[in-house]
């Protein structure tokens, strides 16, 4: 099997997401207020009411509503965790779905499973596209996707055809209304 070279290289931190994941996200949180890594805002990825791109910094902006995150994969992903736990703790980000690696020894991933009540573990590789990306294959990492908010049911149902969803203790209260416990 060929990998795409932008993924063993990390000449592209660009993963579009596949319609079906965008679907269960939809199905989910009923719509995307917010893409805060977007690709394009004429052309985006993401079904989102807004978009921030590299140009715009989603960093230095607020996230209100519902947020679909699928981060840039680089050495600084911890900085979109941290302005999501930020969001939520400020009542500004109501529910978020993520879109990450299941490198379960990274810091990162153990902030996500601190934020999320529940994980899904895709049954097959996530075919992503983007530039440099052949969707044919699929990327050398199994990904993950996290969800915050009030509603972890209608993420058990909207993903479980995805793949398994595992419930997360709840210890800090973001699953509740706001990010407060």
């Amino acid at each position: 099997m060929t990998v795409p070279a932008a993924l063993l290289s990390h000449a592209s931190t660009e993963h579009y997401t596949p319609q079906y994941i965008l679907d269960a996200v939809i199905a989910c949180m009923d719509a995307i207020d917010l893409d805060p890594c977007s690709n394009s805002r004429e052309i985006p990825n993401v079904p989102a009411a807004r978009h921030y791109t590299v140009q715009d910094n989603g960093l230095l902006r607020p996230w209100v509503g519902r947020v679909f995150l699928n981060p840039p994969f680089g050495y600084d992903v911890e900085e979109w965790f941290s302005k999501l736990f930020l969001e939520r703790m400020e009542g500004r980000t109501t529910e978020a779905i993520i879109l990450w690696k299941s490198a379960t020894e990274t810091a990162a991933w153990k902030t996500l499973a601190r934020l999320s009540c529940r994980v899904c573990f895709p049954s097959a590789r996530v075919r992503f596209g983007g530039p440099g990306s052949d969707e044919r294959n699929g990327p050398t990492f199994s990904p993950a996707l996290f969800y915050v908010g009030p509603r972890p049911e209608r993420f058990e149902e909207a993903f479980r055809s995805i793949g398994d969803v595992w419930v997360v203790p709840d210890r800090s209260g973001f699953c509740l209304g706001r990010g407060s416990a």
